[in-house]
């Protein structure tokens, strides 16, 4: 099986993980893009997921702007035509992020999260570049996930995992620490005034969500950590251990800390 078609096989999103996407919002969860958003713009989300953040796109733009939601994942585009399907100025469509058919219609193409699933992310994002009109703007954001930071660490078969994680994506091409290598795909993909913005997600022990949202590994453990069973980067028994301790960090760790950063830049005029 070659690279590429590794990296599509193992980024399919398990039907478990749907919740994780659920939980995010656009304000929280891709700020720079808020930010950048104007009443009455065209905006494209590639790799949109469930529309949890879909949705708060539309609400940025108004009744007069336009939002499209793209996903190469049918079952979580039909969630969320469930979910969002009858809210106006939103339009959700399967789409693989490599082959966009769309040429210069959008005033913003957003993709949170997407890029370190991708064996080719510089080929997605001149397909986002070229779906951009003229002085419009592509935003990225992404994870280093080299730099994910626990305090106090958790226990040895956590961190075993976790390093087993980084293995499984990178065998299969895919960027781990890509969020530190989004301006020179940017700038690649022929986009100006390129604009960096830290979005590191520090969850501390004390926040109403800590438990639910610093659980997020010991929920990667539960889907993808199935799929790294499947593929021989771990056991059934090494798994399960880490996700109980995995679980019980996120009820009595202090700080997590995942570093993440907002790369947009603009088509040139």
């Amino acid at each position: 099986m070659a690279a590429g078609d590794v990296a599509r096989h193992r980024a399919e999103m398990p039907s478990e993980t749907a919740a994780i996407l659920d939980r995010r919002s656009l304000a929280r969860d891709h700020r720079r893009l808020a930010a950048m958003l104007r009443l009455g713009q065209r905006v494209l989300d590639v790799g949109c997921g469930t529309g949890a953040i879909t949705r708060g796109i539309v609400e940025a733009v108004g009744p007069g702007g336009r939002v499209l939601g793209v996903d190469a994942n049918r079952e979580l585009i039909d969630a969320a035509r469930r979910a969002h399907g009858a809210v106006a100025g939103l339009e959700l469509d399967v789409q693989d992020a490599y082959a966009l058919p769309y040429r210069e219609r959008f005033d913003v193409v957003s993709a949170a999260r997407l890029l370190q699933w991708l064996a080719e992310p510089a080929r997605a994002l001149a397909a986002m570049a070229r779906a951009t009109r003229p002085g419009g703007r592509v935003v990225v954001l992404d994870y280093n996930h080299e730099q994910l930071r626990f305090e106090p660490s958790p226990p040895a078969r956590a961190r075993d995992f976790l390093a087993a994680f980084l293995d499984w994506r990178a065998e299969a091409g895919m960027d781990n620490a890509i969020a530190d290598h989004l301006v020179e795909l940017v700038e690649r993909a022929g986009l100006r005034d390129v604009v960096v913005t830290p979005q590191h997600e520090t969850l501390r022990r004390g926040e109403p969500d800590f438990t639910a949202r610093a659980g997020i590994w010991a929920d990667v453990a539960a889907t993808r950590g199935r799929q790294m069973v499947a593929d021989g980067f771990v056991d059934e028994g090494a798994r399960a251990a880490a996700e109980a301790q995995l679980r019980a960090w996120s009820r009595d760790g202090e700080t997590m800390t995942m570093y993440l950063l907002a790369v947009d830049g603009a088509r040139a005029a």
